[in-house]
């Protein structure tokens, strides 16, 4: 029986810190004693090797036991693992929109190849499996001190955004706030071509190429300073909340920088061109048309939305709530 309580000890002892070994296993040794112990006064007399088996089995496979006794007990904790599972449906959100994007552009030039399609749709799962890693590697080093979140730790009830009865808008806020995090993130990542996307040219069966205006080489600093400044006007939101100024003078300045690059990129358009090589499209003119109409209805609704924050978020910064 001696044998293979040791046998078991030193099989868990193998897994354990060099550090908390010897207390580890001298604890652990102790309890698995008083259970053989209490087992023996039950049925008045020593365990056989099969009884003392069945007693080992029950405490737990080596593994689970050092993992147990161990510094970390699980790679995502509870008080973490909301955080992690908010975070994970927003980079599902955002790798759908990666595929989706892509697929759109494919359309929109006349590409119908099937296999295409699926190429495209098919980065989705890695795409998200990927962003799922990082973020659980993100999770991974918050768990163990590695990355400093002392921010979040340290937050007080009295920062807290008053919310009406009835209303969740603290609980939508934050996670527009994520949502625009991860958004805001991946553009960036495509911007700087550290994320592949479809640029330049995208043909189809009809031969058809899309190009885009000189006018974002020229604005490639400014477009990539107001996403950076987007960045730090989400994580306002995200990590405090409660600072309705500061989020307000950040959404400020992101607003006032996107009505200057509209007014830059309205005198240059068409910013989106279709070119016919082959003599066989007959409608590039009219995708054209479309392509340039709904360009500018969507950049007066981004100037709509810029000249509303200048008014919204002015006010929020004087009242400061």
């Amino acid at each position: 029986m001696s044998d293979l309580v040791d046998r078991y000890l030193a099989a868990v002892a193998a897994l354990l810190p060099k550090a908390q070994r010897q207390d580890i296993v001298a604890e652990l040794r102790d309890m698995v004693m008083n259970r053989v112990e209490e087992a023996e006064a039950r049925l008045g007399r020593p365990l056989d090797k099969r009884e003392t088996e069945d007693l080992l089995r029950e405490i737990g496979h080596p593994i689970a036991v050092a993992g147990r006794y161990g510094p970390h007990r699980a790679l995502i904790g509870p008080e973490l693992y909301p955080f992690w599972l908010v975070g994970v449906k927003v980079m599902l959100v955002i790798a759908a929109f990666a595929a989706v994007v892509p697929a759109g552009v494919l359309l929109a030039t006349g590409h119908t190849d099937a296999h295409a399609f699926n190429g495209v749709f098919g980065d989705f799962i890695p795409t998200a499996l990927s962003l799922i890693g990082a973020a659980t590697l993100v999770g991974a080093a918050i768990e163990r001190g590695w990355i400093k979140v002392g921010g979040l730790a340290n937050w007080k009830a009295s920062e807290l955004p008053r919310v009406p009865e009835g209303k969740s808008w603290f609980a939508k806020s934050r996670f527009d706030g994520l949502f625009e995090l991860a958004a805001v993130a991946l553009f960036i990542a495509w911007w700087t071509h550290a994320l592949p996307f479809p640029t330049g040219r995208a043909h189809g069966d009809d031969m058809t190429a899309i190009t885009f205006s000189p006018i974002f080489q020229t604005l490639y600093w400014p477009i990539l300073a107001l996403a950076v400044g987007q960045v730090v006007s989400s994580l306002i939101l995200v990590i405090k909340p409660g600072w309705v100024r500061g989020r307000a003078g950040a959404e400020l300045v992101c607003a006032l920088g996107g009505l200057a690059l509209s007014a830059a990129m309205w005198s240059a358009q068409p910013l989106v061109s279709f070119t016919a090589l082959a003599s066989s499209n007959a409608g590039i003119v009219e995708l054209q048309r479309t392509v340039d109409l709904s360009v500018q209805v969507g950049m007066v609704v981004i100037i709509a939305i810029n000249v509303t924050k200048l008014f919204v978020d002015g006010r929020r910064l004087i009242r400061g709530r």
